[in-house]
């Protein structure tokens, strides 16, 4: 995936934001749990399956921390939100 040099950021809501940050805490934790377990697993396939699913979970992770830094805060609407009838 190319990526531009000096992409602008994206304007999001401060909903979203927190949605991304809880997502990249939980894959984190998530991957420090599975680490955890790690030294408990005795077959060597489940120990590499293991590994694999860290690795993933960390590179989301990552890849999700990328996307936050290029995000910048959307300024909330002061307008009055239209009545229904």
């Amino acid at each position: 995936m190319l990526l531009r040099p000096d992409p602008e950021p994206f304007r999001v809501s401060d909903r979203f934001r927190l949605t991304l940050e809880s997502t990249i805490l939980e894959l984190e934790a998530g991957a420090a749990h599975d680490e955890r377990i790690l030294a408990q697993l005795r077959n060597e396939d489940h120990r590499r399956r293991q590994r694999l699913l860290i690795g993933a979970q960390l590179e989301r992770a990552f890849r999700l921390r990328e996307l936050l830094a290029r995000t910048i805060r959307q300024p909330q609407s002061n307008a009055p939100t239209p009545q229904r009838s």
